[in-house]
């Protein structure tokens, strides 16, 4: 079971987040990426295109973790693709992540149609 506030606070507070996803014999894979919460909804970004593992695990399977220590946060995954939410998780991007020189690769191109929302399972 997920507690959904701490889910929320752990993607706030982090930087760099741990996100597990499972490979398709079922071998878990945990990679460190960036996630943003805009008005209490957590986002996710596929920065690196096709050289990203996780991204195509996490949109087959729809679920996904979050690992940080010994506490792991289940979530769903489901694509976003209106424009003002991805304004919104622009913005957010570049508030948390601003001071790093990858925040450009971010919230521009192609990488904005991989827009995830994730939702912590209850």
């Amino acid at each position: 079971m997920t507690d959904s506030s701490a889910a929320l606070d752990y993607l706030t507070r982090t930087g760099t987040v741990h996100l597990a996803t499972r490979t398709e014999d079922g071998r878990e894979i945990v990679t460190k990426i960036w996630a943003v919460v805009v008005d209490g909804q957590a986002y996710i970004r596929n920065g690196y295109g096709d050289s990203s593992k996780w991204y195509p695990r996490i949109r087959g399977a729809g679920r996904a973790a979050f690992v940080d220590g010994r506490n792991r946060y289940d979530v769903t995954a489901d694509l976003v693709d209106d424009e003002a939410t991805n304004v919104a998780v622009d913005d957010a991007f570049s508030s948390k992540y601003g001071h790093s020189g990858s925040l450009r690769m971010m919230i521009t191109g192609d990488v904005r149609t991989s827009t995830l929302r994730v939702t912590p399972v209850a």
